[in-house]
């Protein structure tokens, strides 16, 4: 096999596709389709994800793809010229593998095409570049893969048409075996297997930033598969039905074709992962390899899992597998990984019932009925003769820091002690605190405290959350407080400057009490309500036929200064009706900004009507300050006392909003819950659970400074890209048809340099 002479069949391929007008009528129909259905989703999502697009590229590729291959071999064909091909020192394996490549370096060129769609986005976030990397290898191995279908099919008939009938058929039979629909229906094992096979497992994981060994594998044997059947084809024009080697041949082309596809079903083992998720969110992170290196003893990792599971969470099973062998390894002999299915297993059964790992309920498809089963898919980590469980893993976003979080609790006997106040709670509008409650509880030895007498906090409490303001707090009170901030206690404090009071329509201005106590570190809450015109989050507003989605913008989606180990690898927050934060008498050097509105904000400092259909002032509007961490021992010279005269050695973390962690907000953003308990841990000097809890797999906000910047990223994309290649084409076009209408010209022969 000649690889220069394969490196010319695909650059005369690729020549041929771009000298015919074909090629471009599909790179502007290509765009043209992806682009606006990209921006039509991304704008609504207001996220800066590329997501929307990828999630529909295996569906543009069923049409595309066979677009492209459709006349690689059938026009050759059909015009007689493969036979002449074929009478060149060219072999038919050459020759499919140049055609192939050339084809395939057009699908990518396509690909290429959408990249000013990131390019405009960065316009308005910072994006997350390890991840548009590993969608695009994804979406280059994807296309890569279907190729291979392309090119067999149009092996297989003269006629283009049927080829890309046969070919869209194909693929769309590969696409149909991932969907959740199809798999739900189907027997367990046969489920299972028909999702191995499928496309769209294997491409979702590449394309939420995991570039994986074993999908790689997958696509570049899909490609061998047909290109295998493809030779197969060509070869049969060749040699006669009855002959030994024509035998031989297909008998080791099926040989082939069988293998890759074992290795397909049973390649799961394979080792080999790049994870380029930002903070590597796929990957252990360094704190749980030195909290599973440190193990003082055994620890027991138990996985109850069925095996008649439904198979479209398959993608689950296989991360939830890959994360308890990596915690294995990393417990470096002191971690047992012990897996169960009490579906089929009496012992199994009773040691999950005894743990409290309850059974689910799924639908699995036997015997021609829809039935109900029930299986397992629970975790028990087991130490010292204690035990904690996750009960049903239904997600692994957060499974490191919930898994980790639990072997800490069991591990870690000496747990810092945290004060929890919280203030205004009303279970009838949602307004409650078990979400953080429980989530402290994991790692603190959390105490109430009360604030309704001059009692001062405990000296033993290392660490004081506070979650809204009483109405109001005694000069004592203060004092005890300042006193135990100088004395080096540590506080969080969540607070508004505006009443809403429950189901009102109005917010008012209110004094923020805590402002006695921050007033030696300089740091205040303003009595104000922050609105934001450009980053914020969306409401359903009743309309005559129905509801009607629009911004509104006292919901701030607060942006991440990421200026601290806090916020570092979360991109925003959501705030509901918000106060600024005021630091222009803090000491220089000992305020870090954490969260910042966008420069299309303002505030309100009088009576607000929260209705979301009233008119914003844009005269002075500007980024506002709506969340610090304050270290006064960070100070740049000399501090002075604060206004009481002590001086104030505790950190401190000011948010301008009570609500932040509130279990109707935790629910729709669990960011929100992230970023509070990173600052607790910073304020706890317990930084070890910060880096696991980060691993953020939420997307930054998309805020653009203006609406013509927006409006301009997305029309240069839907409209421009089209436009340039349409101008490229008609370019290609005229200098093949001014080529065409110059005459004949013979050649001169040339004897000893002078013309005959």
């Amino acid at each position: 096999m000649n690889l220069k002479t394969i490196a010319i069949l695909a650059r005369r391929e690729l020549k041929g596709m771009f000298d015919h007008p074909t090629g471009y009528i599909l790179l502007v129909v290509f765009i043209a389709v992806s682009d606006f259905l990209f921006f039509r989703q991304a704008y609504m999502l207001r996220a800066a994800t590329l997501r929307p697009m990828f999630d529909l590229l295996p569906w543009m590729f069923l049409f595309f793809v066979p677009a492209v291959t459709m006349r690689a071999i059938a026009e050759e064909t059909r015009q007689g010229t493969l036979e002449v091909l074929l009478a060149q020192p060219i072999t038919e394996l050459e020759l499919l593998l140049g055609k192939y490549l050339g084809q395939v370096l057009f699908i990518w060129i396509a690909l290429a095409l959408t990249l000013p769609i990131p390019i405009g986005l960065s316009l308005g976030a910072d994006l997350q570049v390890g991840i548009i990397v590993a969608q695009y290898v994804g979406g280059a191995l994807l296309g890569a893969g279907l190729a291979g279908v392309g090119l067999w099919a149009s092996s297989l008939s003269p006629n283009q048409i049927t080829a890309f009938i046969v070919a869209a058929g194909v693929t769309f039979l590969l696409i149909l075996v991932g969907l959740d629909p199809l798999l739900v229906g189907l027997p367990p094992l046969l489920g299972t297997i028909a999702a191995q096979l499928g496309v769209l497992s294997h491409f979702a994981n590449i394309a939420r930033g995991v570039i994986d060994l074993r999908d790689a594998v997958y696509f570049a044997t899909l490609a061998a598969i047909f290109l295998s059947l493809a030779y197969l084809v060509l070869m049969r024009r060749k040699l006669t039905r009855k002959g030994e080697t024509w035998g031989r041949l297909r008998l080791g082309v099926s040989l082939i074709v069988a293998t890759l596809v074992v290795v397909n079903l049973f390649g799961q083992h394979i080792g080999g992962r790049l994870d380029l998720t930002p903070g590597k969110a796929y990957t252990l992170s360094r704190a749980t390899k030195q909290l599973l290196g440190n193990l003082p003893d055994i620890l027991t990792i138990k996985l109850f899992v069925s095996k008649e599971l439904p198979p479209e969470i398959a993608l689950l099973q296989r991360d939830l597998r890959d994360m308890l062998g990596d915690y294995r390894a990393a417990g470096r002999g002191k971690v047992r990984l012990v897996t169960l299915d009490p579906s089929s297993d009496s012992t199994a059964l009773q040691d999950a019932r005894n743990l409290g790992i309850p059974s689910v309920q799924f639908n699995v498809m036997g015997q021609s009925e829809l039935r109900v089963k029930e299986g397992y898919l629970g975790i028990a980590v087991q130490y010292a003769g204690q035990s904690k469980t996750i009960p049903f893993v239904q997600r692994t976003e957060d499974l490191e820091y919930r898994l980790s979080s639990l072997i800490r609790s069991l591990t870690v006997t000496d747990r810092p002690k945290l004060g929890l106040a919280t203030f205004g709670t009303n279970p009838t509008v949602g307004r409650t605190f078990d979400a953080l409650r429980e989530q402290l509880e994991e790692n603190y030895d959390v105490r109430t405290l009360s604030f309704s007498t001059d009692s001062e906090p405990p000296s033993d409490i290392s660490l004081v959350v506070i979650a809204g303001m009483p109405f109001s707090l005694s000069d004592a009170q203060v004092e005890h407080f300042r006193k135990y901030l100088a004395d080096g206690g540590n506080a969080l404090i969540m607070a508004s400057g505006m009443d809403i009071p429950d189901r009102s329509f109005f917010a008012t201005p209110r004094d923020v009490t805590w402002n006695k106590v921050l007033e030696p570190y300089g740091v205040s809450i303003r009595s104000d309500m922050v609105y934001d015109l450009a980053s914020n989050e969306r409401v359903a507003v009743p309309v005559q036929f129905g509801r009607l989605l629009m911004a509104y913008p006292f919901w701030v989606r607060a942006l991440s200064t990421q200026a601290s180990v806090i916020n570092e690898e979360i991109d925003g927050v959501f705030l509901p009706w918000t106060s600024s934060v005021d630091t222009s008498k803090a000491r220089p050097g000992t305020v870090t900004p954490l969260l910042v509105s966008s420069r299309a904000s303002g505030v309100k400092t009088s009576e607000v009507f929260l209705e979301p259909r009233q008119q914003f002032e844009t005269d002075s509007l500007a980024p506002r300050l709506l969340a610090v961490m304050v270290n006064p021992l960070a100070a740049d010279g000399e501090e002075d006392s604060g206004a009481s005269g002590q001086r104030p050695r505790g950190r401190v973390v000011v948010i301008g909003n009570s609500d932040i962690v509130a279990d109707r907000n935790v629910q729709n953003a669990p960011e929100n819950l992230a970023f509070v308990l990173n600052a607790i841990d910073w304020l706890a000097e317990d930084e070890s659970l910060i880096a696991i809890r980060a691993k953020s797999r939420t997307p930054p906000p998309l805020v653009f400074e203006s609406t013509f910047v927006r409006e301009s990223v997305k029309y240069a994309n839907v409209a421009g890209v089209p436009v340039l290649l349409v101008l490229a084409g008609a370019a290609q076009w005229l200098r093949r048809r001014r080529l065409q209408s110059q005459p004949y010209r013979p050649l001169k022969s040339v004897a000893g340099g002078v013309e005959q």
